[in-house]
């Protein structure tokens, strides 16, 4: 499967803002249907290991079956990450995120209560939805702004084409 764009602007974050030396995109889950979105691996110890899923629907989040539907299928993405972090990397500090730039009010009481569930299983779980993802994307704009460095990231190198466009732009 072809590298999202949107999954490119998490690994870039990851990899320029909070310093990961190594981001893997699309990681298929063995022995079980899925994959992973986004990998990052930050050194130290112990190593950090990011797991996230992102959902880039511009529309806001909503898998079939409503919310009944979504909270189900992020629920099963989350207990594959899991499970693949303990198989794999099992003596390290894991954490999980779900990115969405739209999630309608209703359904941010829905995953609030989700990283409540696996907060009580000891899973380190965040939402990154509307406020907190336009922050971070904030923060990697202003990073691509200071550089003019090379880099394999697409969603990276847009944002740096963007902070330099001479001329207006109208979003």
């Amino acid at each position: 499967m072809a590298q999202d764009i949107g999954e490119s602007l998490v690994g870039s974050y990851l990899r320029y803002i909070e310093g990961c030396e190594l981001v893997v995109y699309n990681t298929h889950t063995p022995g079980v249907q899925g994959e992973i979105d986004v990998i990052a691996l930050k050194q130290g110890r112990p190593r950090v290991v990011w797991l996230c899923e992102v959902i880039t629907h511009v529309r806001g989040v909503l898998y079939s079956g409503g919310y009944t539907g979504t909270v189900t299928k992020i629920r099963d993405k989350v207990e594959r990450a899991r499970d693949f972090a303990a198989a794999t990397f099992p003596d390290e500090q894991h954490r999980y995120e779900i990115w969405s730039p739209v999630v309608p009010s209703g359904q941010v009481t829905l995953f609030e209560e989700l990283e409540r569930e696996f907060d009580s299983a000891e899973l380190d779980l965040r939402f990154v939805v509307n406020d907190v993802y336009a922050e971070r994307v904030q923060q990697l704009i202003e990073h691509a702004r200071r550089s003019a460095s090379a880099t394999s990231e697409p969603a990276y190198r847009l944002l740096q084409i963007l902070t330099r466009v001479r001329g207006e732009l109208r979003v």
